[in-house]
């Protein structure tokens, strides 16, 4: 893993496998998140901001991490289940044993595009996706879906005739009440096959202190953009349409454990998880 003590003079040495139009200097939700885990994809900038966040909540990382050990089980789950093609609203930087890594361990021929609204993310993307011909990433707002699904790359990789998998892994609560975060879910809805399925991460104000909720909300308002931590009864109205699978709406760590994998104190990772099928 990265160790959180880097200096400023670590980061070449750290990326060697940069495209040529990121801006080092300027921070990003996406390369944040590869510091938070432990991955090498990021510079000073993240890292301080990194940091500033652990200050606020210890168990950052950890929660992070347990986001995506939820990615790869729920993955494999919808690959059991003949799922093939897989849109990752959101999604950063695909590092660290990301979506594409999972599935074409085992379907090559599967299909991933990634979607976000970071340029240099996306750039940094398509750059390690380059060799890929079944994986690519989209520069869009996905709060947008008909701009998404209407995009030929995207059209391209995915039949939406058939069923999809659409995640949105950690990102909705980057969307604001007034933005509809709800009908923006349905939307997709609307446009997937039956059979397709919706995957969330997502977090929450439950059982957890406020003064812990409002510390993260002001460093996220302060740099880049604001986050809201939503209850349980907030985030099951996003699956309105879909059948919840089994354990239904949970705490992250709780979403299908595999032996052994049962992190200490769950209950202090205040994420939320969820997978929604779309019946016929």
């Amino acid at each position: 893993m990265t160790d959180p003590a880097l200096g400023d003079e670590d980061v070449v040495d750290l990326f060697d496998d940069m495209p040529p139009n990121v801006d080092t200097d300027v921070y990003s939700v996406a390369r944040l998140y590869d510091f938070l885990l432990g991955g090498r994809h990021n510079f000073a900038a993240d890292r301080a901001l990194g940091r500033k966040l652990l200050a606020a909540e210890p168990n950052g990382r950890l929660i992070l991490l347990e986001n995506r050990a939820f990615l790869a089980r729920t993955v494999r789950h919808l690959l059991d289940q003949g799922i093939r093609q897989f849109l990752d609203l959101g999604s950063g930087i695909p590092t660290q044993g990301y979506v594409h890594e999972i599935v074409h361990a085992t379907h090559p021929g599967a299909t991933v595009v990634y979607v976000d609204n970071d340029p240099p993310a996306v750039s940094h993307s398509n750059y390690i996706l380059r060799d890929d011909p079944n994986a690519g990433s989209l520069l869009a707002d996905m709060c947008v879906p008909e701009d998404i699904l209407s995009d030929t790359m995207v059209k391209g990789l995915i039949d939406f005739s058939q069923p999809v998998a659409v995640l949105a892994l950690a990102v909705l609560h980057f969307v604001p009440d007034d933005e509809d975060p709800c009908g923006i879910v349905a939307r997709y809805r609307d446009r997937l096959a039956p059979g397709s399925y919706f995957v969330l991460t997502h977090a929450t104000s439950d059982g957890v202190t406020q003064e812990t909720v409002a510390n993260v909300q002001e460093i996220y308002q302060s740099n880049m953009t604001a986050a809201t931590a939503r209850t349980k009864d907030e985030i099951a109205r996003m699956f309105s349409g879909f059948d919840l699978i089994d354990p239904g709406i949970v705490l992250i760590p709780y979403w299908r454990p595999e032996p052994g994998q049962m992190p200490e104190h769950p209950e202090n990772y205040w994420f939320y998880g969820a997978v929604g099928k779309l019946s016929p």
